[in-house]
């Protein structure tokens, strides 16, 4: 089978769906030997030139900007799946074309254009809404990355159960406990890191809910003086609406004890985990949530939200907050950081946790739908 798979979108593993892309590939190729790949990506994007040398695999580089990009997904594309003749199109980041050319399978990561609209830019919010209906509306077989949200697909776009496959994202095996104090003490220089911070990372944007973390902070340095650091991984070049959150600090005199990293690189990542007391994420809303599963195979102990998949998603390895309660981001940051016992506690469960998750078993599942797409 020939199989055609959109990955403009992965622009980068600064953000979900790259790190999405790049995993679910690099253990999806291997596996389907059998099948022909045609990749639309873009030259600057996620390597997958690697992924598998030979004829059985072709990439075709997309140079256009974004708006001119967008016209090109929804018309020459389904041009060149039909004189590609391929057999199946795979859009791995939301979006397929308004055009049916062959066979679609659609990954959906969240619904937030519908279920947290104010988070995104007006026109964003507006194309995202239609796109994603005509998504919906196209594929032949739609993939969600948590129970959570299929059963918000289900009731806010009125799609038939039978027409959804969950499939949870993976864990790359670099995420785990490190023991090494060559790559502790180069992640902690590089990123200027003090011996102890609260971390939370994530792109710069509204659903993060970093204003409300940044008030729970502020609030419990009045009765904790010697309170870790904050740190805020996350780059403004990967976000949005997100001046506030850079003023808020500045307001609430935080100067001295928020640090903003900026993008921390993939390959640092299981270094700052390992090297953070406690990670936060108390998102709004989460399609699935990485950075919970990411934290907590590092040994980390992770405080995160009480909404969407993040309860699914963490198990019963983590302390759960409500996300639009400052008091409670609060109180629960300080009763893990004054319990040493349910620091341990939380790290064990949290590495017990992250094994529930597996990007060879993601690929694999993936794989059973292409060949179910096949014989339909």
């Amino acid at each position: 089978m020939k199989i055609a798979v959109n990955i403009l979108s992965a622009k980068s593993q600064h953000h979900g769906v790259g790190v999405y892309v790049a995993n679910i590939l690099k253990h999806l190729i291997p596996l389907a030997e059998e099948h022909t790949f045609l990749f639309y990506k873009r030259s600057e994007g996620i390597p997958i030139q690697t992924l598998r040398a030979g004829a059985g695999i072709k990439w075709e580089d997309i140079v256009l900007p974004r708006a001119l990009r967008i016209i090109w997904e929804h018309t020459f594309l389904p041009l060149s799946l039909s004189k590609e003749m391929v057999d199946l199109f795979w859009g791995p980041c939301n979006f397929l074309p308004l055009i049916k050319a062959c066979r679609y399978l659609v990954t959906i990561h969240d619904l937030a254009p519908f279920l947290l609209p104010h988070s995104l830019p007006f026109i964003r919010r507006i194309y995202y809404k239609r796109a994603f209906v005509n998504s919906i509306r196209q594929a032949d077989q739609i993939i969600v990355v948590s129970e959570s949200l299929k059963t918000d697909l289900i009731k806010t776009l009125v799609v038939p159960e039978e027409k959804i496959k969950v499939i949870y994202n993976g864990i790359d095996e670099s995420f785990r406990p490190v023991t090494d104090n060559v790559i502790l003490s180069r992640g902690r220089e590089k990123y200027h890191l003090p011996s102890s911070f609260i971390l939370t990372l994530g792109v710069l944007e509204p659903k993060k809910n970093i204003e409300r973390l940044l008030l729970a902070y502020a609030d419990l340095k009045k009765s904790l003086p010697n309170l870790p650091k904050l740190v805020i991984g996350g780059s403004r070049e990967y976000g949005w609406m997100n001046s506030r959150v850079f003023q808020l600090a500045k307001n609430l005199a935080l100067d001295d004890e928020v640090i903003f990293t900026g993008t921390i690189e993939h390959e640092d990542l299981p270094a700052v985990y390992n090297l953070a007391t406690l990670f936060v994420l108390p998102s709004l809303y989460e399609g699935f949530g990485l950075p919970v599963i990411e934290a907590m195979a590092c040994g980390t102990p992770v405080i995160t939200s009480n909404t969407s998949s993040l309860p699914e998603v963490a198990g019963n390895a983590a302390v759960l907050v409500n996300p639009y309660d400052v008091e409670k981001i609060s109180q629960a940051i300080g009763q893990v950081l004054a319990n040493e016992r349910l620091q341990k506690e939380m790290r064990e469960k949290g590495i017990e946790n992250a094994k529930r998750f597996s990007w060879e078993r993601a690929a694999n599942a993936l794989l059973e739908i292409f060949e179910e797409i096949r014989k339909k």
